[in-house]
């Protein structure tokens, strides 16, 4: 096991926040935190365990300097932040040999691409797969969107896989994609949905122009905004008028928050959320391809169905415009949240079998409990990046790596106390009367 001795933040948004009573409880280290925003809450919580927070915006100018000055082979880098490049800090690291994890693979900006979206997250993947593939062997560990989703849900959905052949009769002992790949195949699952539905609540009016949410509003605004895209299975036989399809992801003309679809959750039941770009949408896609990636044997379609909470559904309104122009003020709603829970799992759904549900039924209540500085949503989160960040100590020459490729069970042992309550349901739900599969189905 690596031995860390300075854990170095850069970002200290409301997930930052919420990560520091996890990590000093696990680390005996130094922690070092760069915002461009220093306020007093902020310097409150990083007066509390004994952090140094120094405002100060990482750029492409400034990045090595001022970072590089911290790191070493017992640094942890931890980017937490919107718009600081994941490539760049990845290099950086490495080049230190100091371990490092992110949330979401991020840009240095997000450019306009067609249809005045902004960069997609198929390019984003597409780059940091071409960025890893030219990294020395054995290079340091680099985890790259590893948080509650995209990162955790890739190890659930292991977990609920195994779990479903259990109660099908099936036998399963591999480990390698194309085990898995097979067996999503076996068990006949033609749609993965990364279904969630918050009905956290706070006690606060929202003004006009205000917009809240549950975790970051910039990265909330950043989905909306990009292009609604997914991974493509191989039963679809249609695709979206105006959309893109490059190879395994499906881009469509419309942003995130005017796609709206059909899920299912064990405490809500039926809900409409919004199908929000998410890079596990297309990691999951690719890992559970046979054959060829643009004419596979098999692949699942695999996209984010998301209902924020409703607070947060009134705030995206003022998206209407497709900018973020008539966004005034951004709140994240933590302390004053007075009821509600996150669900939050993955929806297996079968042409073969029932389908199954897995994942969390965290209250706020019960989150507060655990950590201090959290909610449901945050600590569903966070609890993933302490066990992201303890498997790379344990392996740290294992490169640039997406969630799907790590030990599942390490990470599962880890963040399952966070979780609970975790509900596995079957069920026989369709999105429509037919029992069609097909994406056009779960459309509203």
């Amino acid at each position: 096991m690596k031995k860390i001795d300075r854990i170095v933040i850069v970002g200290f948004g409301s997930i930052a926040q919420a990560l520091m009573p996890l990590l000093v409880a696990r680390y005996d280290a130094e922690f070092v935190i760069f915002d461009k925003e220093v306020d007093v809450d902020r310097q409150l919580v990083a007066d509390e365990y004994s952090a140094c927070l120094i405002r100060k915006m990482i750029t492409p100018r400034n990045f090595k300097e001022v970072l590089g000055h911290y790191l070493s082979e017992h640094a942890f880098l931890l980017n937490l932040a919107v718009s600081v490049s994941s490539e760049a800090l990845i290099e950086l690291a490495q080049s230190f040999q100091a371990l490092y994890l992110d949330t979401c693979i991020e840009p240095w900006e997000y450019s306009a691409e067609q249809h005045s979206n902004l960069t997609s997250n198929f390019s984003l993947r597409e780059s940091l797969k071409g960025f890893s593939a030219s990294r020395p062997p054995e290079s340091a560990t680099a985890i790259v969107a590893h948080g509650a989703n995209p990162g955790f849900i890739s190890v659930l959905l292991k977990k609920a896989l195994v779990q479903m052949a259990a109660l099908n009769g099936i036998a399963f002992e591999g480990g390698n994609p194309q085990d898995w790949a097979m067996l999503s195949q076996q068990l006949g699952i033609r749609v993965i949905q990364v279904s969630e539905r918050d009905t956290q609540f706070a006690n606060v009016e929202r003004s006009s122009g205000h917009f809240m949410c549950t975790w970051s509003v910039d990265g909330l605004i950043t989905e909306c905004l990009q292009p609604a895209e997914m991974g493509w299975g191989s039963h679809e036989a249609h695709v979206p008028e105006g959309a893109t399809l490059n190879r395994y992801a499906l881009a469509m003309k419309e942003q995130g928050r005017e796609i709206r679809v059909k899920s299912w959750s064990p405490n809500y039941l039926d809900f409409a959320g919004y199908l929000l770009t998410h890079n596990e949408s297309l990691s999951i896609a690719e890992y559970l391809t046979l054959g060829d990636a643009a004419n596979p044997i098999y692949r699942p379609t695999v996209y984010y169905a998301y209902h924020p909470c409703d607070q947060a559904v009134e705030s995206m309104a003022l998206l209407a415009s497709g900018d973020e122009e008539h966004v005034l003020s951004k709140e994240v709603l933590k302390g004053n949240i007075t009821s509600g829970i996150d669900e939050l799992g993955v929806f297996l759904i079968s042409d073969r079998y029932q389908s199954l549900w897995m994942g969390s039924n965290l209250s706020i209540g019960k989150a507060r409990k655990m950590a201090r500085h959290n909610s449901a949503t945050s600590l569903q989160v966070v609890s993933s990046i302490v066990a992201g960040m303890a498997w790379a100590q344990a392996h740290p020459k294992a490169g640039v790596l997406e969630s799907e490729r790590l030990d599942w069970e390490f990470v599962y042992d880890i963040v399952e106390q966070y979780w609970q309550p975790i509900v596995f349901q079957q069920v026989d739900w369709r999105p429509v009367e037919s029992g069609s599969l097909s994406f056009k189905g779960f459309m509203v």
